[in-house]
């Protein structure tokens, strides 16, 4: 933004009106004094005369003053720095200068963490795009070397790639989460059987036999956000649970139980599997992992009022816990 300098001086000189009204008005005074007392008038005039200049000088210096604390201000504000005053000229510049470089940290603390949101927004939303690209390379794969491709594969691979479109999607709706929720009270057994159903091409492709143990109890929540959170859970048991074992889902003690028997987290990964990104040995050493999947449903249970947590040994199985409080289960 261009600023009009002459403008700024000019108006830097109006506003030294009241020290010329001081002035002017205190030599017109004692010319006054002078003149009712009998005083000689060139006592007046060499006041005048040797007081003028300084005063001329004092503007000068005021107005430049004005104008370089102006240009500082400009400065710091297009730059997004603080404002540097060498000599403040009474307690008014020094206060306004603290309170100004105060706001100005501040806004640009709020900048940072902008910024630094949005990198890792970005690089979430990148890592997202290459594994969605996983099972649409595998599909391209098996079409090129089958003549025939087997339907059961084309369902898994397209049930990984709608998984993790609809991770970026609930990633995204997290920012609007208390603008979208619709409590309603649904039936444990319904909840889980539709979430299994959604998700027997895996339990067929590793032959996995899920093995329930349910009821018709009842529960106060949105189920559609209770369903990304459970979906996930499953997945994962899915994921890193081996061929021809078993997925156990219980209801307990009013905690929905999903474990599996599969190769376990390490200990010392386990107090950071809901951190952002994090993958742990398991992501390094199988791959297609985001690290986002449990901290987005961590994320949902805390706005939900739940509480998830994991119990694992390594190379013996995983336990997610989903509990919900009391007074959102009715028992039947």
């Amino acid at each position: 933004m261009k600023v009009n300098l002459s403008k700024n001086i000019g108006t830097s000189i109006w506003s030294e009106w009241p020290s010329c009204i001081f002035y002017f008005g205190s030599t017109g005074f004692l010319a006054i004094l002078a003149y009712l007392y009998n005083i000689n008038l060139m006592l007046i005039a060499d006041l005048i005369r040797f007081t003028l200049i300084p005063f001329i000088l004092f503007l000068i210096y005021r107005v430049y003053h004005k104008q370089k604390l102006l240009a500082n201000l400009k400065k710091a504000c297009t730059q997004g720095q603080v404002l540097t005053i060498n000599d403040p000229h009474g307690l008014i510049e020094k206060a306004f200068s603290n309170a100004f470089n105060q706001v100005q940290q501040q806004r640009l603390q709020v900048e940072n963490g902008v910024q630094e949101q949005f990198k890792q927004h970005r690089d979430y939303l990148i890592m997202w795009s290459h594994e969605v690209k996983t099972p649409l390379t595998a599909l391209s794969l098996l079409a090129e070397n089958e003549n025939e491709v087997a339907s059961i594969d084309v369902q898994q691979q397209v049930a990984l790639a709608y998984h993790q479109l609809d991770l970026i999607l609930t990633y995204e709706r997290l920012a609007d989460f208390n603008h979208d929720l619709v409590f309603e009270w649904c039936t444990v057994d319904e909840l889980l059987n539709v979430i299994i159903k959604k998700y027997a091409v895996f339990f067929i492709k590793k032959q996995i036999t899920p093995q329930l143990d349910i009821t018709n109890d009842a529960i106060l929540t949105d189920t559609k956000w209770i369903a990304v959170i459970l979906e996930q859970l499953l997945m994962n048991a899915l994921k890193y649970s081996k061929t021809q074992t078993t997925i156990t889902i219980k209801w307990r003690d009013n905690k929905i139980i999903i474990s599996d028997t599969g190769i376990g987290i390490d200990t010392s990964d386990l107090p950071r599997v809901f951190e952002p990104g994090f993958t742990g040995e398991n992501g390094r050493q199988h791959g297609s992992a985001t690290g986002m999947g449990l901290y987005i449903s961590r994320r949902i249970s805390n706005l939900l009022g739940l509480k998830l947590v994991l119990k694992s040994q390594l190379k013996q199985g995983t336990s997610a816990i989903l509990q919900f409080p009391r007074e959102k289960v009715r028992h039947c």
